[in-house]
């Protein structure tokens, strides 16, 4: 009888939760529009408009000082919708306060509604890049946003994209999450990008690292790699490709030092998959983390199993990428 108890107990408590979420998320400012740039044009769709729909939440609850922006950019055969309440990042944007962005990918740019990330334009930071920084734009003209405080998020070719606007633009984005991603590649093609998806692609690090610090001169957002060890779709060899190309990134900063690496595991539990976190560190400071959860095929980590691409157990990748953000500023 206890244990019966207990059990309606908590399932009370959760069901207020969901509630009250459910009603805060009903009251909360949603923007929702479309971003034009002129600089994003992707191939083979040259006579496509460059423009994207998108959805802008911001919580209810506003409070007088600029909020944090993230932004989350979904996977192949995802809508911006799908995404957001799929990892329920929204939710928990009203517990912590930050504004959340979710660009939409449109079927007449990618059969799949993948994002174009292994086209040379976008590849160069232009095209989508272009699009999603647009985007960004307008959400600073429709709230209250903090320019330190802007980090990209995104799953598969979302991550991919968003890996992409962490490289171009260091300046704009405070850290970087990439759950189930890829890395930059040179000279992609449609041919190489299915090829890394399938079976992972060596990475010239060396050469992303000089195009990189030819380009800049300041170091990249840190970043935070999520990847499951059974994923199909997108091999796990890419999730370590990631983090060894930013930490080659970090490492060839002018006199930079060789970044010092600490590994942990977590067991499982109940509700949560055994994991490994790789935490490599700059001047004592986490720059680089890598996430590779045992047993998580492609989807998302402790997201809403009612939405494809999403995965119920744990570790929570909605918390764990806020966690790694919520205290960065660019």
């Amino acid at each position: 009888m206890r244990l019966s108890a207990l059990a309606a107990s908590n399932q009370l408590r959760a069901t207020r939760e969901k509630t009250r979420l459910r009603r805060a998320t009903e009251a909360a400012n949603v923007f929702e529009g479309t971003a034009f740039s002129a600089n994003g044009i992707v191939a083979p769709w040259l006579l496509l408009p460059p423009k994207r729909r998108y959805r802008l939440y911001v919580p209810s609850h506003l409070r007088r000082e600029r909020l944090p922006l993230v932004v989350m950019i979904h996977g192949c055969r995802q809508s911006a919708d799908e995404f957001e309440h799929g990892t329920r990042m929204s939710e928990l944007a009203d517990k912590e306060s930050f504004a959340v962005l979710y660009p939409e990918q449109t079927s007449f740019a990618n059969l799949r509604r993948c994002w174009n990330w292994f086209d040379n334009n976008t590849a160069n930071g232009n095209g989508e890049c272009a699009i999603i920084r647009e985007m960004i734009d307008i959400a600073f003209k429709q709230t209250k946003c903090d320019a330190s405080r802007v980090y990209v998020a995104g799953m598969s070719s979302g991550a991919a994209l968003a890996g992409l606007l962490a490289f171009h633009y260091p300046t704009q984005f405070a850290a970087v999450a990439l759950h189930s991603g890829l890395p930059p590649l040179q000279a992609p093609t449609v041919a190489s990008a299915v090829l890394a998806m399938k079976r992972g692609v060596k990475v010239d690090r060396e050469a992303l690292a000089r195009t990189y610090w030819s380009n800049h001169k300041q170091l990249p957002p840190p970043m935070m790699v999520i990847h499951g060890d059974e994923d199909q779709r997108v091999h796990e060899s890419n999730g370590t490709a990631l983090v060894k190309t930013w930490e080659t990134l970090f490492e060839r900063a002018p006199g930079a030092e060789q970044l010092s690496r600490e590994v942990s595991e977590v067991d499982a539990s109940e509700h949560a998959r055994a994991y490994a976190v790789a935490n490599l560190k700059r001047d004592g400071e986490i720059v680089v983390q890598g996430v590779r959860v045992r047993g998580l095929a492609h989807a998302w980590s402790g997201g809403d199993a009612e939405f494809a691409f999403n995965d119920e157990r744990g570790p929570n990748a909605t918390k764990l990428i806020w966690r790694f953000f919520e205290t960065r500023q660019a």
